[in-house]
């Protein structure tokens, strides 16, 4: 099979309709003799003094293919095949001599991007059973996928590239029972946390959480300082027993998120609160691309941040004053 797949394997459509249940997993199992567990370093399996080691769930490396750098990062498509449409940049400019700033826009003809955000999703390794010629391993992508739900076959096609990149194999099966939790770690109940000082505030997310690395809670601090000197209204964080996203509302319609696994850049939402609070962290990026903005964490990120907020209470006054 090639290194990536273009669409879903003709035979795995037909097994899929076979199927009992909506719920599917994209996994695949392998047969491995000792000898060839070498082949698999890089997702962590390590076989050392006859006992073989295996890695907790993780996303795959960067490095793996571009699904994989996808999952982490994020990934745009230019659609040159489309015709271009007319959007709309502005920034915030020092006025002369006077100490303020001014806002400047422009419409210029850009063309269309797909966007698909950084899924972050696990690849797993189980130990199915020990056979005399090797070990029976079974890879999965830890995301129940539902064939009901609109975008199935694009989520399963990136799931199954996943494995093809990292296992060199792709298959799907049942979810089953054992299998069922992944879908609880998709799902999030968001939490709104009143502002404090940045180390209550920190504190506060990360009550009742799975512990996060030293260097992990150092990032979230610096990134808190940040959103704290800006005066939210409120701080936000899931309650699902992972820190995945965390952030700021400075608005109904304005939500700054971060990520303290892969903060590689802040995402601004511009849905309303209520709408966002019954979102999941994939569905939060999966929708409309002029929904939200994304700033990498490079020179200047904390400038952009504040030039937005700056606009949006702009715009809220400006938005009082003619009601």
């Amino acid at each position: 099979m090639p290194k990536n797949l273009l669409k879903i394997p003709r035979q795995l459509l037909q097994r899929l309709a076979t199927f009992d249940q909506d719920d599917v997993v994209a996994a695949t199992v392998k047969l491995v003799p000792p000898e060839n567990l070498e082949h698999y370093v890089h997702l962590g399996i390590s076989f050392d003094d006859g006992e073989l080691n295996l890695p907790s769930p993780q996303p795959p490396d960067a490095s793996a293919g571009r699904y994989s750098n996808a999952n982490l990062f994020g990934m745009e498509k230019v659609r040159k095949d489309l015709p271009k449409v007319s959007k709309t940049f502005g920034f915030w400019a020092p006025s002369w001599r006077s100490g303020s700033y001014h806002y400047v826009s422009h419409d210029r003809e850009v063309y269309v991007r797909d966007v698909y955000p950084p899924k972050q999703v696990d690849l797993s390794v189980q130990l199915v059973e020990t056979r005399g010629d090797g070990f029976l391993l079974k890879f999965a992508i830890d995301q129940v996928l539902n064939r009901r739900t609109q975008y199935f076959e694009q989520e399963l096609l990136y799931n199954l590239n996943l494995l093809q990149e990292n296992v060199g194999a792709a298959d799907i099966f049942q979810s089953g029972t054992s299998l069922a939790d992944y879908a609880l770690s998709v799902k999030v109940d968001w939490q709104l946390l009143p502002p404090g000082s940045v180390d209550q505030v920190v504190a506060r997310m990360l009550n009742g959480k799975r512990p996060v690395s030293a260097a992990q809670e150092t990032i979230m601090k610096e990134r808190i300082a940040v959103m704290e000197r800006l005066k939210p209204e409120a701080y936000i964080t899931g309650t699902d027993g992972f820190l995945r996203y965390f952030g700021a509302k400075f608005g109904d319609d304005f939500v700054a998120f971060e990520n303290v696994r892969y903060g590689n850049a802040l995402y601004i939402m511009y849905d309303g609160w209520e709408t966002l609070s019954q979102k999941s962290r994939i569905e939060l990026l999966a929708g409309d691309r002029d929904s939200y903005d994304r700033i990498e964490h490079r020179a200047g990120w904390k400038d952009q941040l504040r030039s937005r907020v700056r606009a949006y209470r702009a715009q809220r006054r400006r938005q009082k004053k003619l009601l």
